[in-house]
């Protein structure tokens, strides 16, 4: 008898990319080969969820009840460490219902149930030196224009911050998809800062970054990203 005859495994994709999404099969292969540690399963996935359910506005603390404040999330890990598989789990699940079935933990798959088939997801990996806030508008022109919303943030050139023209967008997205959230997912995010070291270009960088994360509070928009840790 040989070892192959007692045991057999799927390779686990060491490197995942956000392209390779495009492929249904791989879809479904990323969220049955997830594995879930002790450490994914108490305490990042239901962090997670807590930040993507939109439908629960309070929560309790201490006994009281209280609004529930939502932020954006950073997925922060050195290289291979399973960052972007990660996102890849939580943004599909929200996207489309039917993974919620390939998911092998029953803890990790009833707190993901909350956030299952919620949202219209646009991910995108960062592979460009320009502004960050002209790649978000460029990405979500397209992505609007794919769902059928009648709206380019590109198009708002006022001089209000960018929260603003954010939520704008939000509400025509929301006059659309009344019952959806709005998640985006960018990846590679330290390699995109890491170009843009200069203090000018990385305080605007980061004046984007804050602005997509203030709207969570006031919309149903989300935010995810992944770095490198460094």
């Amino acid at each position: 008898m040989k070892y192959r005859d007692l045991i057999q495994f799927e390779p686990i994709t060491e490197v995942v990319r956000f392209s390779d999404l495009k492929v249904e099969d791989n879809r479904e292969k990323f969220v049955r080969t997830f594995v879930f540690s002790d450490r994914y399963r108490d305490s990042y996935i239901p962090e997670i969820c807590r930040n993507l359910d939109f439908t629960e506005t309070q929560e309790q603390v201490n006994g009281h009840f209280q609004n529930k404040e939502f932020f954006g999330i950073q997925i922060v890990g050195s290289y291979g460490t399973g960052k972007s598989h990660l996102m890849s789990l939580f943004s599909l699940i929200a996207e489309d219902e039917k993974y919620l079935q390939f998911v092998s933990d029953e803890k990790s798959k009833q707190c993901l149930q909350k956030i299952a088939g919620k949202y219209k997801v646009l991910r995108f990996e960062i592979n460009s030196a320009t502004e960050l806030w002209d790649i978000v508008c460029y990405q979500i022109d397209k992505f609007l224009k794919s769902i059928g919303v009648d709206y380019r943030l590109s198009d708002d050139k006022t001089p209000e911050n960018n929260d603003v023209k954010l939520q704008r967008m939000m509400e025509h997205f929301e006059e659309k998809y009344p019952d959806k959230g709005f998640l985006l997912v960018i990846d590679e995010m330290l390699a995109y800062l890491k170009g843009r070291s200069g203090s000018d270009k990385l305080n605007r960088d980061l004046q984007v970054l804050q602005a997509l994360a203030q709207i969570a509070n006031s919309t149903k928009f989300r935010i995810a990203f992944g770095v490198q840790e460094l």
